[in-house]
């Protein structure tokens, strides 16, 4: 169970990627979304009654996070995948536990030790790399891919989403949080998809286009969800976040084996450096006698 969210989320790099010509970024996440929401929303709802006084309270902060989490975060990830490789998506995707942990030290005013420090600013290292292409020789800012930074956009909207979580912890039911972020986040969706639709236009729903939006809404937002929180409920956390340094794998390999992407030296090196930073960025600090 632990195995298989990281093996939908590349999934899901590799066919929005196939489906960058198909589908515009925007719509992909709105009609993703909606259909996850169809699918989770008779879970959520009948405890809307129960818990009515909390949700009032904590409504304007379910907007934002609708927005940060649902609406930013997919469209950037996306439209990012209109440019760049799933290869490159996925390594850069990579940094979000040490995002997180820069994030929380502004944010939440958690201490950064040395060790962590030195551990972001490997991993922001091996980032660089692969946006680089390895190097700056005979480089040149036209060789610079819109794709990689818009993937460090959606790394830092969910890196600030996961942070907000921990800032103000909801106390309402998750089917029913769930099913509130979710519908906020479509309707945020609604003014940018009326502007990409009316500079690039709309879909035409195809077998192909369709199957895509079903997977997305079934495989990568709630199958893997349902997975992922029954495998830590068996593993428990710390084992189970093991399984997401699956995902670079899984997407290099979905990337190479079916779009024939390559896989350069400079990716391994950038992502060697980014695990090395994630080692020294979540070790423990010894505690002082």
């Amino acid at each position: 169970m632990a195995a298989l969210p990281p093996l939908f989320w590349s999934g899901n790099f590799l066919i929005a990627r196939v489906m960058h010509d198909q589908i515009p970024p925007i719509q992909m996440s709105l009609w993703r979304w909606a259909l996850a929401l169809l699918i989770l929303a008779p879970f959520g709802l009948k405890h809307i009654r129960t818990h009515l006084p909390r949700l009032r309270t904590e409504l304007p902060f379910l907007i934002a996070l609708g927005g940060i989490g649902i609406t930013a975060f997919n469209c950037f990830i996306y439209a990012a995948l209109h440019y760049t490789t799933v290869v490159n998506a996925a390594l850069i995707n990579t940094l979000m536990p040490v995002v997180t942990f820069m994030l929380a030290a502004l944010i939440l005013r958690e201490t950064l030790h040395r060790v962590q420090v030195a551990g972001i600013a490997l991993a922001l290292l091996g980032a660089a790399g692969i946006i680089l292409r390895g190097g700056m020789g005979g480089f040149s800012l036209s060789d610079l891919n819109r794709g990689d930074f818009l993937v460090v956009g959606g790394v830092m909207f969910w890196a600030l989403y996961t942070v907000l979580i921990r800032w103000r912890r909801t106390q309402l039911p998750l089917n029913l949080f769930l099913t509130v972020t979710i519908f906020f986040g479509m309707l945020i969706h609604l003014p940018f998809v009326a502007v990409e639709a009316m500079t690039v236009g709309g879909f035409t729903p195809t077998m192909g286009s369709m199957g895509a939006i079903v997977y997305f809404a079934l495989f990568p937002s709630l199958a893997a969800y349902v997975l992922w929180n029954r495998a830590v409920a068996a593993l428990g956390p710390g084992r189970t976040g093991m399984f997401m340094y699956l995902m670079p794998a899984f997407s290099a390999a979905l990337g190479v084996g079916f779009l024939n992407e390559a896989f350069r030296l400079y990716h391994a090196v950038g992502i060697a450096l980014i695990f090395a930073g994630i080692t020294l960025v979540t070790r423990r600090p010894k505690a002082k006698a």
